[in-house]
């Protein structure tokens, strides 16, 4: 019966489990440090903590409560999207009914929302949801390629990005759980392609909606399934001739747009009571002042500048991306649903003033695409394969994710600057110079987990 279980257990989600066991014991840090991680996690203890949206209380608890102004409504402005804090919820509710509890069985232990529990617990959710991000990502390329080139792609990917940043060192940002929403994205469309078109068009434009909810910048991922609808209401058209193929192009969208605003309106009503109006298009504008200039945007500087270039900073992504071109030969809908949301995401992300991410490790923005890099990736290594051995791709991946560790450490030991850009010379050298001259400070970060 044993024997039984471990054939039909898949091997693949058993390797990165451990990878994520031994990952997470070695980087784990559950903090809340910089405004960002505040504005996201003021939303959740406010709205629970408080029983309102009016956030001031945190951002003055943290530090921050001069540098945010007030609304037309009187609420303290944070342009910041609630969809980490939805998220975050239950695992922020089980510490609160811990903290209760325990606080009932005269316990003295704090339940103000503010306390470490608190943080740990919405902190492990992001880790969470990054790795079913990683579990969704390894399906998705299970069902095209075999499952050592699965692993591989899904691991290299993952520990060579800025995703193990984010979803360790600084969970309390959004990126992981925007990795998270277009895993589940992309997973949905995926396994919906075959489904009844209601169906698919609720799953969907739930997905999609979660993907907006989390980062409103991902609204632009709708385009790829309506255009489907689309194109596939006029093919069914010129085959029949029947105008009822139009109506129910129509209804499918309607569908799918009813799942979308559903899923995405925790967003609109905060707005609406936070800002005094429903639609906010550039919440940036009000809070912090970032605006877009739609007509010279920074592509090349988002994908190879030395400030959080996307090729630079993480350099497996440039064969990942290359192997979008393997990758379309296999299937075709799936790469042109990733190259175009790929493609909105870079422009929007170039056009806006900080498409450099501010204080960021690496290109931020696009940490949400690991499925599209990792599915690039293994597109690339099965043509490889062919002509050079398995251990030998294995090897190459993992001196990128030797090349990733260094840099999570050169930025946690301020080796290399937060903000701005920083000569490539030196990028690169201290990647060879920097932890055996401080290998003492490395050990007692990883042993302490203080900087």
């Amino acid at each position: 019966m044993r024997s039984q279980l471990w054939a039909r257990l898949d091997r693949g989600v058993v390797v990165l489990a451990l990878i994520f066991l031994v990952t997470i014991s070695l980087l784990f840090k559950p903090w809340i440090h910089g405004f960002d991680t505040v504005a996201y996690y003021s939303w959740l203890r406010s709205a629970v903590i408080d029983g309102d949206l009016n956030v001031g209380d945190e951002f003055t608890h943290y530090g921050y409560g001069a540098e945010r102004g007030t609304t037309i409504t009187g609420y303290t402005h944070n342009e910041w999207a609630v969809g980490s804090a939805v998220l975050w919820s239950p695992f922020f509710l089980a510490m609160h009914g811990f903290s209760l509890l325990a606080r009932a069985l005269d316990f003295p232990i704090a339940t103000d929302g503010y306390a470490a529990q608190y943080v740990w617990g919405i902190s492990l959710g992001s880790a969470v949801y990054a790795f079913i991000a990683i579990l969704l990502t390894h399906r998705l390329c299970r069902g095209l390629f075999s499952l050592p080139i699965s692993v591989l792609a899904t691991a290299a990917v993952w520990l060579s990005s800025s995703l193990v940043f984010y979803m360790y060192g600084h969970p309390v940002m959004s990126h992981a759980n925007d990795a998270f929403a277009y895993a589940l994205f992309i997973f949905v469309w995926y396994r919906t392609r075959s489904q009844r078109p209601w169906r698919s068009a609720v799953l969907r434009g739930a997905a999609a909606g979660l993907c907006a909810l989390v980062r409103q910048i991902n609204a632009v991922f709708v385009f790829f399934v309506l255009g489907e609808f689309v194109v596939s209401g006029i093919q069914a058209w010129l085959g029949t001739k029947r105008a009822v193929e139009i109506g129910r192009t129509f209804l499918r969208i309607t569908i799918f747009s009813l799942a979308w605003w559903f899923v995405y309106s925790p967003q609109v009503f905060v707005w609406r009571f936070v800002l005094g109006h429903w639609i906010e298009l550039n919440p940036y504008a009000g809070g912090a002042g970032v605006g877009f200039d739609w007509l010279h945007p920074h592509v090349l500087g988002v994908l190879f500048s030395t400030n959080r270039g996307l090729f630079v900073w993480t350099p497996l992504i440039l064969p990942a991306v290359l192997g979008w071109f393997p990758l379309w030969r296999k299937d075709r809908r799936l790469t042109a649903l990733l190259v175009l949301n790929f493609a909105l995401q870079l422009y929007v992300v170039a056009s806006w003033g900080s498409w450099a991410g501010s204080a960021a490790f690496g290109q931020r923005f696009f940490t949400n695409m690991v499925p599209a890099f990792a599915l690039g990736l293994a597109a690339l290594l099965n043509v490889l394969q062919q002509r050079v051995r398995f251990r030998w791709l294995a090897a190459v991946c993992a001196l990128f994710v030797v090349w990733n560790g260094l840099l999570i450490i050169r930025y946690v030991l301020d080796d290399i600057p937060h903000c701005g850009a920083l000569p490539l010379d030196q990028l690169i050298i201290g990647q060879f110079t920097t932890v055996p001259t401080r290998l003492e400070e490395v050990l007692r970060i990883l042993i302490t987990r203080a900087p």
